[in-house]
């Protein structure tokens, strides 16, 4: 009888022993991706871990971090982060209005993504819509083009989860608005 019990315990432990290795392998993926600094990759680890144990304090933990930094972040932080990798093979502009500038960086920024980011924009307060705007870029991230304008039209661009603010410059002489 306790050859019997000792045989099915060691079966058991034998047969946990690769779960909880493969449960260690993932929790320490995570880890690695956390440490790294690629979020994307440690948070789906982290909530795979916790699925196949719900009581994991170092994956639970992680966790919270990640939602902590997420909430800290802002709203538009992952639409920013993914528009300043975004690369802009040319940028030119002759005297255009702000207005034909945004439209056409909208489709810049579609066209540069394959149709993965179309930037929505907001224009508030006493922006000058009609103010001129000329740019000769190339090889340009999305966000330093928003930059430049932003310089030229006294204005400044901040970025939402849905679109893209163009608010007047703080200190900036309020512009007529042509109607």
């Amino acid at each position: 009888m306790k050859r019997t019990l000792a045989l099915l315990l060691a079966a058991f432990v034998i047969s946990t022993l690769p779960a909880a290795a493969q449960q260690s392998s993932i929790l320490s993926q995570a880890q690695r991706a956390y440490v790294a600094g690629d979020v994307a990759t440690a948070k789906p680890l982290f909530e795979q871990v916790l699925r196949d144990d719900p009581q994991n304090v170092a994956a639970r933990n992680y966790l919270k971090a990640i939602a902590l930094a997420e909430a800290q972040a802002g709203p538009g932080a992952k639409v920013e982060k993914q528009l300043q990798a975004l690369i802009l093979p040319k940028v030119e502009f002759k005297d255009a209005t702000l207005d034909s500038v945004l439209e056409a960086l909208k489709q810049q920024a579609s066209k540069a993504s394959n149709g993965k980011l179309v930037p929505n924009f907001v224009v508030q307060g006493s922006v000058n819509k009609s103010a001129p705007v000329t740019l000769h870029l190339e090889n340009i991230p999305f966000m330093e083009v928003l930059r430049y304008i932003g310089g030229l039209v006294q204005a400044d661009f901040t970025v939402d989860r849905y679109a893209i603010l163009v608010k007047p410059k703080a200190g900036a002489a309020a512009a007529p608005v042509a109607q």
